[in-house]
């Protein structure tokens, strides 16, 4: 009788197991990436803060800049149709790593805490980081931020290049959901400088009085985002991204903009 049923018992417990690893399988074989999900549907989810001209922002209740050009271009080349979604900048590269999006398309500088949870395609722009001033007081240089009144963007590069070399030297340094509201406190003397990536900057200050920028002060890299495990998708954006350099069609896309 144990004989019985410890044979029972034990074809009960193959029988287990076996259903768990076919189980197993079917989720292995039916689990797709990133990018063969994208071909499946024919559309590729992407954000943008749509708060940083002239890269992403909303004019006259429309999506535009050159990010926007940029991933209608990629969507075009990959045979899918691409969808927007404005997050907030300091709220993005979650909603890429929690699945929210299949990438980021948004003007992200790389950084090494940054490529620590995402990665970054090949560079699409140089966004050197510098600062705006009001004409009569320059801040021309890194070392003139001392002692002043900063102003920078939540989440942005220039608050993390300020934080790390003048936090402890600057007067104050107030912070900001946008650039734009950061230039116009500036423009309005709530601050005495704003730290930022120029290219926006050297767009926004055409709209306000007596506001000039600096040179770089450094140079970054500008890429497209992707989840850490989606090698093949960034593999196929690569490929894309280096098509438009070769051909011209990311040059045009610079001097449409810059």
């Amino acid at each position: 009788m144990q004989g019985g049923r410890s044979k029972f018992a034990s074809r009960v417990k193959a029988a287990v197991v076996g259903a768990a690893v076919a189980i197993i399988s079917v989720h292995a074989a039916s689990a797709e990436t990133t990018l063969e999900k994208i071909r499946r549907t024919g559309v590729m989810a992407t954000a943008n803060s749509f708060e940083y001209v002239p890269f992403g922002y909303i004019e006259s209740g429309k999506m535009t800049g050159f990010d926007v050009d940029l991933g209608e271009e990629l969507a075009r080349r990959m045979g899918v149709k691409i969808t927007w979604e404005k997050i907030d900048f300091k709220g993005i590269i979650a909603a890429l790593t929690s699945g929210r999006v299949d990438l980021l398309i948004t003007a992200m500088t790389y950084s090494p805490e940054r490529a620590e949870r995402i990665d970054f395609s090949r560079p699409y722009f140089d966004g050197g980081i510098g600062a705006a001033y009001r004409t009569g007081a320059p801040v021309t240089k890194p070392e003139q931020l001392e002692g002043k009144i900063i102003g920078v963007q939540i989440g942005s590069a220039g608050a993390a290049w300020t934080r790390d070399r003048y936090a402890a030297k600057a007067k104050e340094v107030k912070t900001y959901d946008t650039l734009f509201l950061a230039l116009k406190d500036l423009e309005s003397g709530r601050v005495e400088t704003v730290v930022s990536a120029l290219p926006s900057v050297r767009h926004s200050v055409k709209k306000l009085k007596d506001v000039a920028f600096s040179e770089p002060w450094d140079h970054r890299d500008v890429g497209i985002n992707t989840r850490k495990e989606d090698k093949d998708l960034l593999a196929e954006i690569n490929k894309h991204m280096a098509a438009m350099e070769a051909d011209g069609t990311m040059k045009k896309l610079v001097d449409k903009w810059f």
